[in-house]
């Protein structure tokens, strides 16, 4: 019974993530002439090779900017709209999962670009708001149930409002998702777990009922 129960201790470690193995996932320093004329904007892009990341792009209510070493657009809107985004979309490669940990970005906007942000993701329609995103940027955190173990691709759209004029920008400057990839487990392990926490469950109660003979 005590090698079954070490047994279940590995596979236990196996299946499960914490944050504490968090590294970074995709991620893009921005930098050159002008990024934002492509949509999305893949040069400089890196991460784990487990995975495909879009880069970063733009919604179709949004425009391109002229700014170097960031992703620039202007023509947002006075009130939500939701066409006005930054997106980033990533996908596990088969055979594996993403375990997400954090978003961490910086940005800037003009003096008459959006001054509210909502962060937003493809697995409930981008319907729930996802921690406080601002202007200059901030660390999003992702450790939520719905983030984790991940086999098919979700997109992130970090949208913007509250701007003033139509020429007013905001710009991602750099960003980084950060989290694990990890191998997703065969069936035969987890039929093998579920074998083991029922030999586990066994023994406990052995051992309780032995322990109330005994008494």
């Amino acid at each position: 019974m005590k090698a079954a129960a070490a047994t279940i201790g590995i596979l236990f470690t196996a299946l499960s993530w914490t944050n504490t193995n968090a590294a970074v996932i995709s991620t893009n320093p921005i930098t050159g002439t002008n990024p934002s004329t492509d949509n999305p904007y893949v040069t400089g892009l890196s991460g784990n090779s487990n995975i495909t990341a879009s880069g970063i792009g733009r919604g179709p209510g949004i425009t391109a900017s002229t700014a170097n070493d960031r992703y620039s657009a202007k023509n947002w809107s006075s009130t939500f709209d939701a066409t006005d985004y930054i997106t980033f979309t990533l996908d596990a490669n088969d055979g594996n999962e993403i375990n997400f940990d954090s978003f961490v970005y910086t940005g800037a906007a003009s003096g008459t670009g959006p001054t509210t942000f909502a962060l937003r993701s493809s697995i409930d329609e981008f319907t729930a708001n996802i921690g406080s995103p601002t202007a200059t940027g901030t660390t999003i955190t992702l450790t939520a149930s719905q983030f984790q173990h991940l086999t098919t691709p979700v997109e992130f759209r970090l949208y913007g409002y509250g701007a003033t004029g139509g020429a007013g920008t905001f710009s991602v400057n750099d960003y980084t998702f950060n989290g694990a990839v990890e191998a997703v487990p065969e069936p035969n392990t987890l039929a093998l777990f579920g074998v083991g926490s029922l030999l586990m469950l066994a023994s406990r109660h052995r051992t309780r009922k032995s322990s109330e003979i005994l008494a």
